[in-house]
Order: structure tokens, then C-alpha cells, then sequence
């Protein structure tokens, strides 16, 4: 697989979290955005695998759509391991997160991915190929859609996944991060979509800030897009965009708490 490089140099904390409360009091009624301690994340509510999300943060993005439209790609599959290499992190100890297609390849279909994944190296030896010296925390969850329609959350013990996935790599060290919290929505854009355009228009197409990190909803609801098994064989490639988007995928309301 080829691998490109990108160094960012990105904007202080305290610069960011101005733009993301301009930008979400914009279609929120309260929000608010600013630099704190992050929190112990193995505890509740957030229960994931890292402590924190200091120490070498880096961004990956893999595959794409290309690899969903016009037709699956089904030679796409991925160790989330192996992309930590690519990513130049270190064996020694690690922490990943982000979203991404489930490994069709080890449950049977297509579905969403949540990885969410952390090690410390057994040894001095410790190679990201070998499992073996490495002693792996693994909170990865897949959310696929069952026989009834109905959207399923199950552990995944698996470290792949397949066609396309956006991670955050770390150290996974506590250290200062961004607090965002919006309530009671009064525009047409969402949470993310908001905090994205007020990237974008404050610091350009041509300098483009990356994000990781957790989403916490902690009262009332939210609609989200999941992906159900791939259609049959003679039902592809889809007829165009608007097939894949409003006939195949399929939207779910999920109530809160939902950590994502």
C-alpha cells in the first residue's frame, strides 16, 4: 500500500476552541469550547482503551470511498496494526481511534467500524507484525445492521478492518485537549459539520486542522448513517450516488448515553 506524509504544524488550543464556539453558537443555543486536563478516558463515561490523547498525535486516512462506489472493493482489507506502522507509531506503546468499515472479512458482512485500541510492548523486541510482543487492550466495536433492520453493537475482537477508515494515533497520554459541548440545535448543520466549516473558514482549504477524539452524548438523541451488509451480487455496481446514500444506507435514531 503506498503511504504519503504530511506534516501539519496546527494551530494552538486556545485559538481553536474560539473558532469552534463561534462557529457552533451559530446553529446551537448554548455551546461552548475550551482547553482542560483531559480526563482519565478509561473510566466512565468513556471506557476506552488509551488514557489520554497526548504524546506524537497523528492522523490516518485510509482507503475512501472509491473503495465503497460504484462497486465494493473487496480486496481492501487492512490490520489496524499494520496502518500504526505506517503511521510511524511506536511499538512500545500506543493508543488508536476513529471510524471506519468493519473487516468483512472476519464477521461475515459489511458494517461500521469503531476502533478503538491500545498496547504496551511485552519486550524490547516488540514489532507491530507480531501480536505476540504486544500486550493489546482492545475496545473495538462494530455496529452492523441484523436480519430485522435493526442496528446491533457488539465487541470486535479483531484488529482489522476493511475499504476505508479515518484513525487518531497517540500515546496515549493525558495532557490538554479541547472541551466542546453544544446543547438544543436551531440551524440546519449539524455538531461536526459545524465544527468543520468553522475550520475550514477560518484557516483555509490549503491548511487544513485535523481533530481526533471522543464524542460524548449524554442526553436526548441522534441520527445516525449505518452501513448494512454489501447487496447482492447482481445489484451492483449502484446506479449512482443517490442510490447508495437514500436506498442502501440506512439511518437509525440512537438515544443517550452514546460514546462515540
Amino acid at each position: 500500500m503506498a503511504v504519503t506524509k504530511h506534516l501539519r504544524d496546527p494551530p494552538p488550543l486556545d485559538d481553536l476552541a474560539t473558532v469552534i464556539e463561534r462557529s457552533l453558537l451559530s446553529n446551537f443555543a448554548t455551546a461552548s469550547a475550551s482547553v482542560v486536563q483531559c480526563p482519565d478516558l478509561r473510566e466512565a463515561p468513556f471506557n476506552l482503551a488509551g488514557s489520554g490523547l497526548s504524546g506524537n498525535a497523528r492522523i490516518g486516512d485510509v482507503g475512501g470511498q472509491q473503495h465503497l462506489f460504484p462497486q465494493p472493493v473487496l480486496d481492501a482489507k487492512y490490520s489496524v496494526l499494520s496502518l500504526a506502522k505506517d503511521m510511524e507509531m511506536s511499538p512500545t506503546r500506543g493508543f488508536i481511534l476513529g471510524a471506519g468499515a468493519a473487516p468483512f472479512q472476519d464477521i461475515g458482512q459489511n458494517a461500521e467500524l469503531a476502533p478503538n485500541l491500545s498496547w504496551k510492548a511485552n519486550d524490547s523486541a516488540s514489532d507491530f507484525t507480531d501480536k505476540s510482543s504486544l500486550s493489546l487492550e482492545n475496545g473495538t466495536r462494530v455496529i452492523k445492521i441484523n436480519q430485522e433492520n435493526s442496528p446491533k453493537c457488539e465487541k470486535l475482537p479483531s484488529t482489522n478492518s476493511a475499504l476505508m477508515i479515518n484513525l487518531f494515533g497517540s500515546d496515549g497520554e493525558t495532557g490538554p485537549v479541547l472541551k466542546v459541548s453544544a446543547r438544543t440545535r436551531t440551524g440546519e448543520e449539524n455538531f461536526t459539520n459545524c465544527i468543520r466549516n468553522g475550520l475550514r473558514d477560518t484557516y483555509g482549504e490549503s491548511s487544513p486542522v485535523s481533530l481526533g477524539g471522543a464524542f460524548l452524548l449524554k442526553s436526548g438523541s441522534a441520527k445516525f448513517h449505518v452501513m448494512p451488509d454489501f447487496p447482492p451480487e447482481d445489484q451492483l455496481p449502484f446506479r449512482d450516488r443517490q442510490q447508495l446514500e437514500k436506498e442502501w444506507l440506512s439511518y437509525h435514531v440512537f438515544e443517550a448515553p452514546v460514546v462515540l
